[in-house]
């Protein structure tokens, strides 16, 4: 009985056509190819791929297929160039996966006179995107929130880190040898090539396509090939299939290389606008994953997409080169003649429809657009090898015409920290819970152990997301506020400056919330809906001067008061960083992180957004250079606040501030501050958006406790950080 390894999808490859793929398939993980392979795998995970293997690939098994090509020239007639396909696979493919569309590729390939090459590379997206936007992570499911909530859960909990990682790997396999290591594999294949077509011109064209992450992929690979002495004069074509690469990447590696020729014809296929937006992601995201990318796993949020027809039209330049009417831009569905046609109707369809697949094929082997018959070999079309999601329900948190307002809140409190703890702040999150509940509201509280990052976030999105039209949401934390690297910044060396982060209870493991987190939850507020933000830690969530940890260090703290703020260590910065983004953990990744950073040009062009119409008020402990304190059992800030609630609970949001800062005047340093947007301050504490402003409203406003306006700003969480991951990517690429 022949040895066969299953696929992640149920197929099977034998040894005998895992031993025929290595002349087709170049392996990495982590962008590195293996020191040692087996030159007949019995399984998937025996297959490998190394330096000697891909020169053998290309001098060995390239030149034998171009030996047999040139046999079948007509006596008298110059061979043809052979034309070479590198195909680049998605980011939701698998190493199984991407294999098995090897297998039933390379025949059809060679079957026109076609020699492919596979990029097959590891990537951990697929499982990812199925735990946060189905909610596996952790106890609570996400299959009831709208499209803004999926976004919000897509971006706190850990899709952005594999959105970089897979960008890691794809530029790490397209980097020369790096403090004495070996170079990454798609560097050694680049440098073959040239070597070959310098060694035998005339003898190959060189043919680029991706699908999805594929175009991310071969924007650090194809630059390769037009470097060093043998460089190569040109490549035939690239083309790409609802490409997931950033438009400001493509600009800065690829456009300028079809703009001056070298590369001959460069083409998008991808799905119009209208098409997009009836996608499905996972059956609970209802758009084309694109935009789930664009808005949950980028740098920043709304990254402009390059497999988006509105952003594409955005930019002037790439539009410039591809045309509205030529075949380098076809958006589908569309049947527009043999080279120009596409059926695919998702994200993910590409690589597996024949009209698609077929008008690449004749592309890359010249066949003209005409009605003249052609012999190229049908497209093997099978059902998907790479899973679809099943769809889930998702009803819209919408309430009966007419519902009283609902009343939600959640308490969170830690003081449990296990290096250092505090005294007060639970006891501020029963007290806060207690006046709530007298205030009518239905309360959730989260305490010491059980308040970890994965427990607040997905408590405040599903407080936000399960809230409709006139609902008032109440959200309190007292705890430990910090420090952290700026993630988001070009400075790559030192990761920026640094940023304000709320400490949930298993913060020294790198888990902590940041602005980021916290914006993309309130994005998510659903219209009509009213949420308020006490918080008592030192996180002001502004972006006003902040007081760094130096300051901190030397700040004299009154006797029998401590501060709610800590300072993190070397160490757990790192682990912040790997926690949160691709950790370039050697010198290796270091420089692929520095090259992806390189050609982002726009992140980091692009200032911290502050939202106008911000929907949550933040009502915070101190301003930014000041140190909330908690004394007696209680946050300075949630005794003052609690007093004033007690007392006159109608106040407006702005007039609430104002009299919990004439309580801490004369005792401490500590003034409390109100971030809100448009005329919210000028609304009652916790009123429903239906009730009646009280007086006519003001302009945006944020009060530092003097009762002076300051400069408008976003309400406060959603500021700081607000830059960061934006992401996910194929709905089923």
């Amino acid at each position: 009985m022949p040895d066969t390894t299953a696929t992640a999808r149920g197929a099977t490859l034998s040894a005998a056509e895992l031993t025929a793929l290595r002349k087709h398939v170049v392996h990495t993980e982590d962008g590195r190819l293996a020191t040692a392979a087996s030159a007949k795998p019995r399984t998937v995970d025996d297959f490998k791929t190394t330096a000697e293997d891909v020169r053998r690939m290309i001098d060995v098994d390239l030149g034998a297929f171009v030996d047999q090509q040139a046999k079948k020239t007509p006596a008298g007639e110059a061979p043809a160039p052979v034309p070479v396909l590198i195909w680049a696979h998605g980011g939701l493919t698998d190493k199984a996966a991407g294999l098995q569309t090897a297998e039933r590729q390379v025949g059809w390939w060679k079957k026109n006179g076609v020699y492919p090459i596979h990029l097959v590379w590891e990537s951990g997206f697929k499982t990812t995107l199925e735990d946060v936007v189905r909610g596996k992570a952790g106890k609570r499911g996400f299959t009831d929130l709208t499209d803004l909530a999926v976004e919000a859960a897509a971006r706190v909990l850990g899709g952005r880190k594999f959105w970089d990682d897979m960008k890691l790997d794809s530029a790490g396999a397209c980097l020369p040898a790096v403090d004495g290591g070996a170079p990454g594999g798609a560097y050694v294949l680049a440098a073959a090539l040239r070597e070959y077509m310098a060694a035998n011109a005339g003898a190959i064209e060189l043919h680029i396509a991706g699908h999805s992450a594929g175009s991310i992929y071969h924007s650090h690979f194809v630059p390769r090939l037009f470097e060093g002495d043998d460089k190569v004069e040109s490549v035939k074509s690239v083309t790409f299939l609802a490409p997931a690469v950033r438009v400001d990447t493509f600009e800065a590696t690829l456009l300028p290389l079809a703009e001056t020729g070298k590369i001959e014809n460069l083409s998008i296929f991808t799905m119009n606008e209208n098409q997009e937006k009836r996608d499905n992601t996972a059956g609970v995201y209802r758009k084309s994953l694109l935009y789930l990318v664009s808005r949950a796993f980028e740098g920043e949020k709304d990254a402009e997409i390059l497999g988006l027809e509105e952003h594409l039209r955005r930019s002037g330049r790439t539009m410039a080169y591809l045309g509205d009417t030529s075949e380098r831009l076809v958006l589908g569905p569309a049947a527009r003649g043999r080279r120009s046609s596409t059926q695919a109707t998702s994200h993910g369809a590409f690589d597996n429809d024949e009209e698609t697949m077929m008008s690449l094929a004749r592309r890359v082997v010249g066949v003209p657009d005409s009605d003249e018959t052609d012999h190229v070999a049908v497209f093997p079309r099978r059902t998907r090898e790479v899973t679809e999601f099943t769809p889930a329900p998702r009803p819209e948190p919408t309430g009966a015409r007419g519902a009283a307002p609902r009343k939600l809140a959640l308490c969170i409190g830690i003081d449990a920290y296990p290096r250092d703890p505090l005294s007060g702040c639970v006891a501020d999150a029963e007290a806060w819970a207690d006046a709530l509940t007298d205030a009518g509201f239905k309360v959730e509280s989260i305490h010491n152990a059980d308040a970890t990052r994965d427990a607040i976030l997905r408590a405040m999105l599903d407080k936000v997301s399960s809230a409709r039209d006139g609902d008032i949401v109440a959200i309190q934390f007292a705890g430990h506020g910090t420090f952290v690297p700026d993630l988001d910044g070009d400075e790559t060396d030192t990761f920026g400056p640094k940023d304000e982060a709320l400490c949930p209870v298993d913060f020294r493991d790198g888990q902590l919330i940041v602005d980021d987190d916290l914006g993309a939850i309130w994005d998510a507020i659903p219209d009509g809906v009213s949420v308020t933000l006490f918080f008592d830690s030192c996180h002001s969530g502004s972006v006003n001067r902040e007081i760094t940890p130096t300051e901190f260090e030397s700040r004299k703290i009154p006797a029998g008061a401590t501060p709610r703020m800590t300072v993190l260590s070397a160490d757990e910065e790192a682990a912040f960083r790997e926690e949160r983004a691709a950790s370039p953990a050697d010198a290796f990744r270091m420089a692929a992180w520095k090259r992806v950073v390189e050609v982002e040009t726009d992140r980091a062009a692009v200032p911290r957004a502050q939202r106008a119409d911000g929907r949550e008020v933040l009502i915070s402990a101190c301003q930014p250079d000041q140190v909330a304190l908690e004394t007696n059992g209680h946050g300075v800030f949630t005794s003052a606040a609690l007093s004033v609630f007690a007392k006159t609970p109608a106040l407006t949001n702005s007039e609430f501030v104002a009299a919990v800062f004439d309580i801490l005047d004369d005792t401490y340093e500590q003034r409390p501050m109100l971030s809100a947007a448009g005329s919210l301050n000028a609304r009652r504490l916790l009123s429903s958006v239906r009730d009646a402003l009280p007086a006519a409203a003001s302009v945006a406003l944020e009060t530092n406790g003097n009762r002076a306006p300051a400069e408008m700003r976003t309400a406060a969480i959603v500021a700081i950080l607000r830059a960061t991951a934006d992401l996910l990517e194929a709905g089923g690429e």
